[in-house]
């Protein structure tokens, strides 16, 4: 039932870009492309970054999701589908990634990935410019373009990450995901010190300890680290966040009055808002620079 939804929103979708329907909500600008990521997983990361990536659409952004947490494929779980192409098919076959792109809830676009995809990427230079070449026409479409990559540390994962415009490390109130949150900021800032990494506190009792969670976090930081990281904000502990998981659905769209969903529209609006206006980049996009890094290593 659901994947027939997705294949007629496809169909309505590809519709209006054939008509020319779409052509008023085209973006001028490229892409921000921000990156969710963690060190650890069981953090929110995945959910948070659906959820948020809505929120920015109900916000007249337009904004495409890149599945890239290849070893849970989690969006897939998170909303109950089972895409008929992903990632993987741009690299292996002639797919574009326009055509592998579907219709997500709450006005988003989801580019499925797929398990390895990352690895996958040390491929010949003639994939390598189809590849850049596909996605180079997508920033020109969107506002955002975010991308939820793996948890972790992995070499695949710190390219993805570090050629991203901005990060946002999400981690929770642990004394483990706080370590593994700075072994992240450490190795990500280390490759790319220019990168804006921004903190967010996931399932946490009370605002107080989201601000001493993000206090110890940043005490180590600038104690060891020569980097400045922002706090964004946080998201309460919430059952409702667990019921919305169970039916597959995001949380901010089946419970919008719920703590959580109120919590993660603060922190999308702060987001927002502090936007910095920028040229355009002019040392290529995502994969270009994902690449680039892949080379310099």
């Amino acid at each position: 039932m659901v994947e027939d939804q997705v294949e007629h929103l496809r169909k309505m979708r590809a519709a209006e870009r054939k008509s020319g329907v779409n052509n008023k909500k085209k973006v001028a600008n490229q892409a921000l492309l921000l990156s969710v990521t963690s060190g650890k997983g069981g953090v929110g990361k995945s959910n948070y970054a659906l959820n948020m990536a809505i929120v920015l659409a109900g916000m007249k952004q337009k904004v495409l999701l890149i599945d890239a947490d290849t070893n849970l494929a989690n969006l897939d779980i998170l909303l109950g589908i089972n895409p008929r192409y992903n990632l993987s098919d741009v690299i292996t076959s002639d797919q574009f990634m326009r055509d592998i792109i579907i219709p997500g809830p709450g006005g988003i676009d989801i580019l499925p990935g797929s398990s390895g995809v990352l690895e996958m990427l040390d491929i010949e230079d003639e994939v390598q410019n189809r590849l850049i070449d596909s996605y180079a026409e997508l920033e020109q479409e969107y506002n955002y373009i975010i991308i939820d990559t793996g948890a972790g540390l992995t070499p695949s994962i710190i390219s993805y990450v570090i050629s991203s415009d901005e990060v946002i490390i999400i981690t929770n109130s642990e004394p483990t995901a706080i370590t593994d949150a700075y072994a992240m900021i450490k190795v990500i800032s280390s490759q790319n010190p220019l990168l804006g990494i921004r903190v967010l506190i996931n399932m946490v009792d009370s605002q107080q300890e989201a601000a001493d969670t993000f206090e110890r976090l940043n005490l180590v930081v600038q104690n060891f680290l020569s980097v400045s990281v922002d706090y964004l904000g946080f998201v309460p502990t919430d059952s409702n966040v667990v019921r919305a998981v169970a039916r597959q659905t995001p949380f901010v769209l089946q419970y919008p009055r719920s703590p959580a969903s109120a919590a993660l529209r603060l922190t999308t609006r702060k987001l927002l808002s502090e936007r910095r206006s920028r040229q355009l980049r002019k040392d290529g996009d995502l994969f270009t620079r994902y690449f680039q890094t892949k080379q310099d290593k």
